[in-house]
């Protein structure tokens, strides 16, 4: 039967479609060995082809087995068959009984062709196929054993044959010389075919370890490479990240950072926006075209700046006066390092400046401000002592004009007294203004009333004929708004301003006042913090000598002054100025020019209620009381006896302690209709406590206080507690009469 032969030559020719068909099966898994993956192409390939072939044989062998009853040969084919196809397309079986079960067929075919044909039949090509395939698909070592089972079996074939142990019915031929010849040059085909094909595969397995070795190593080495490429690329974004915070950070301070090189005069390297616009310079470039030394106001401090670099490498916090581009003035702070090459010698200086020009300005501020501070305070305790020792020479002359007969020869002389005790006064009252305890009372006033007052004061006559050539012009506002403060204190303002400007005018002039309503809603020069709002505006200029930069912020020290003391005043009327705007919670500005003049704004916060009309004034026997007890409680023994007095000659019945718990003890055992109450009785308790005291044992007490100081909070508060108006030192008959008078006038409240 040549069907077998024929099944050769049909998979010879029909192998290309085969191959197409069998990528259809193509395994899809992947494995870690490239050389298997082949491998089981090729099984798939071939045994596939082999199952479609097969079946060209398996049917008419089937035919003849059914024809001729010979159906071991028909179960055998079946079997056969369907082991075929088992190891072709099912997969889970693993692949090498798959192998070996497919070998064993193309193996079981030969033999079975030689036992059938004999040497010239289709088994010598199964069996070289057999040998073949193993070294193909399982590698040379099982080439090499299948090339051994198939010399085994043709030398046993033969050794079988030629003892007649097999009878090969079907071979036309027996001589064992012809089968030897034929067994021989199987041998060698079959050795030829199997060993080249085994070295073949065994060399490209080899190859493909070694390229997947040679692969390994690229993935590793493509791994490090990414990994050094990420790490490369990190510490570029790392680097990127640290320029672009740096760069930041240092456009963002607001103190300069240059880099600049050594040398006499200098050129900057590298700056920063801080310092570009610190010194007023456009653009970068513009800035790198200065030369470091055109920015020093004194060209020494550059030289000397420049020694200290190099004689000791740095300096720290270095106050320098630098100068801007239009020239202006600008207070430095530097702190350098000198920047050294590999030799020691100094390359260029790094460097941080700071704009120190307005902290120096508060710094100076704050010092002037403990500086006033500190005179108000030693102007206030002498004012204090003042007050007690005029008291005499103030109120005694008005009780002995009482009593002088008319037209008494000592009249003049003790009304001279009184005037000198009232200038003295007076004077005392600069001091507490300066103290800033001197505005005591805040009325509705309007600055139009106090300047017309002025004007056609006795103060104005006297200093007109000390300047006679000097002029006064006035621009009121007729519609000008009210404020709230001292009349006595804004008269002495515009005084002292209209004093200053005609003493700077020694050959005459032009004095200009003005008022005017005005809202601010920005800052005033050297004040950082002013409230937007209404305010009246009092100007004061003159066309006189003028005041020089460096000295407009001392002109408002006390005894300050470059005019002739005595005439000129006693060197606080600028001093009072100052107190009394800051007391009436105003600000004032000056502008002046040398032998062009000075200019000074004052500004007053504005009330918006309106002036009532003046008390009409009393005759003295309005005042008069009803022999009403008054206790007088005073540590000072002249203030008790100049207030007895007054107040005996006033009607009252009169008692006097010396301090506060004397007071307390006293009501404790007998009632007065009134207390004067002096505030400060060192070393015991004072007039607020005294008061609570007071008030604890008998609470509808009237009382009314009285002070050489200005009104302050522990008068508030004992006013708030009941009591009634404040008395300023030294006593006139004319202010304890009314206050009193008024006091007791008072409905007494409910207990």
């Amino acid at each position: 039967m040549k069907l077998p032969d024929q099944s050769f030559f049909l998979l010879k020719y029909l192998n290309p479609t085969m191959s197409k068909l069998a990528q259809f099966f193509q395994e899809f898994k992947t494995h870690e060995n490239t050389l298997h993956v082949w491998r089981a192409r090729i099984f798939l390939t071939i045994f596939s082809s082999t199952v479609l072939i097969g079946s060209l044989s398996y049917i008419p062998n089937m035919k003849i087995s059914f024809q001729s009853g010979d159906w071991s040969s028909a179960l055998i084919y079946t079997i056969a068959y369907l082991i075929l196809i088992a190891i072709t397309f099912v997969r889970t079986i693993p692949f090498k009984i798959r192998v070996w079960t497919g070998l064993s067929l193309f193996y079981a075919l030969g033999l079975t062709s030689f036992l059938t044909f004999g040497p010239i039949g289709s088994g010598r090509i199964f069996l070289v196929s057999f040998a073949v395939l193993s070294s193909l698909l399982l590698g040379l070592r099982a080439g090499v054993i299948a090339l051994f089972i198939n010399i085994c079996t043709i030398f046993l074939l033969a050794k079988f044959l030629n003892t007649g142990y097999l009878a090969a019915t079907s071979v036309p031929y027996s001589p064992s010389e012809y089968w030897l010849a034929t067994g021989m040059s199987f041998v060698f085909l079959s050795t030829v075919i199997t060993i080249s094909i085994g070295v073949f595969v065994n060399a490209l397995e080899k190859n493909i370890i070694k390229e997947q070795s040679l692969t390994r190593d690229l993935k590793s080495s493509n791994e490090q490479l990414e990994r050094e490429n990420t790490e490369r690329r990190l510490a570029e974004e790392s680097l990127q990240k640290s320029q672009i915070k740096y760069k930041t950070l240092t456009n963002n301070l607001n103190v300069g950072i240059y880099r600049n090189t050594v040398g006499p005069e200098g050129r900057f390297l590298e700056a920063n926006p801080a310092i570009i616009k610190m010194f007023g310079y456009e653009s970068k470039n513009e800035f790198l075209d200065v030369k470091v030394s055109e920015l020093y106001k004194n060209p020494e401090d550059r030289k000397t700046f420049n020694e200290k670099m190099l004689q000791k490498g740095f300096v720290r916090n270095e106050e320098l006066l630098l100068r801007k581009k239009n020239g202006d003035p600008i207070i430095s702070s530097i702190s350098s390092v000198a920047i050294k090459d590999e030799n020691g010698r100094i390359k260029f200086y790094d460097g941080v400046i700071e704009d120190i020009t307005e902290r120096k300005r508060l710094e100076s501020k704050f010092q002037q401000a403990q500086k006033m501070k500190a005179i108000g305070t030693l102007a206030g305790g002498v004012a204090h002592d003042l007050n007690n020792i005029l008291s005499g020479i103030v109120s005694y002359p008005e009780l002995i004009l009482m009593d002088l007969p008319e037209n008494s020869p000592l009249e003049g002389p003790i009304k001279k007294v009184q005037e000198s005790g009232q200038k003295a006064a007076a004077t005392v009252q600069d001091l507490l203004t300066l103290a800033r305890r001197g505005v005591s009372t805040a009325e509705i006033v309007n600055l139009n009333d106090i300047i017309s007052e002025y004007l056609i004061s006795p103060e104005f006559q006297k200093l007109n004929t000390y300047h006679s050539l000097v002029k006064i012009e006035t621009r009121l506002d007729s519609k000008l708004l009210n404020i709230m403060g001292s009349p006595v204190h804004l008269s002495k303002t515009v005084m002292n301003l209209v004093t200053n400007a005609a003493e700077a005018m020694a050959e005459g002039g032009k004095i200009s006042i003005s008022t005017e309503n005005k809202y601010i809603d920005r800052p005033i020069s050297n004040y950082d913090d002013v409230v937007e709002g209404d305010y009246v505006l009092l100007t004061v200029s003159d066309a006189g000598t003028g005041i020089e930069a460096e000295e407009i912020c001392r002109i408002f020290e006390p005894f300050y002054t470059k005019k002739v003391m005595g005439r000129s005043g006693t060197g606080l009327g600028m001093a009072v100025v100052w107190g009394t705007v800051k007391d009436h919670k105003g600000y004032i500005h000056v502008e002046s020019e040398l032998k062009k003049g000075t200019t000074f704004e004052l500004y007053f916060p504005i009330t918006r209620k309106e002036k009532t009309e003046d008390q009409k004034s009393k005759d003295f026997f309005d005042y008069m009381g009803n022999g009403e007890t008054i206790l007088v409680v005073d540590d000072v023994e002249e203030q008790r006896e100049i207030a007895s007095k007054i107040l005996s000659q006033l009607g009252y019945s009169v008692k006097t302690v010396s301090r506060g718990e004397e007071a307390i003890e006293f009501l404790s055992k007998e009632t007065a209709d009134l207390i004067i109450l002096d505030m400060i009785m060192p070393p015991g308790i004072d007039g607020l406590e005294t008061y609570e005291r007071i008030i604890a044992i008998r609470p509808n007490q009237k009382a009314i206080i009285a002070s050489g100081f200005s009104e302050t909070n522990r008068v508030q508060k004992a006013q708030q507690l009941g009591a009634g108006a404040y008395v300023k030192k030294p006593y006139t008959i004319e202010k304890i009469a009314l206050a009193v008078n008024s006091e007791l006038k008072k409905e007494k409240k409910a207990a």
